[in-house]
């Protein structure tokens, strides 16, 4: 899973015309990778799990 910071950069230099190919090799991550963000149109957004408040 990619942060945050990634996904919006893939969406950047695909927008400056990079190709997949050159963003996979420029931030280390597969192209399938690139290209599922790139389908997605939307950056991922993480949320922490609350933590479960123990019964002892």
């Amino acid at each position: 899973m990619l942060t945050l910071e990634q996904a919006v950069t893939i969406q950047i230099l695909h927008q400056q015309g990079q190709s997949i190919k050159a963003i996979s090799r420029e931030l280390g991550i597969s192209r399938n990778t690139v290209r599922k963000y790139l389908r997605s149109q939307v950056t991922p957004k993480y949320q922490r799990t609350q933590s479960k408040v123990s019964i002892l």
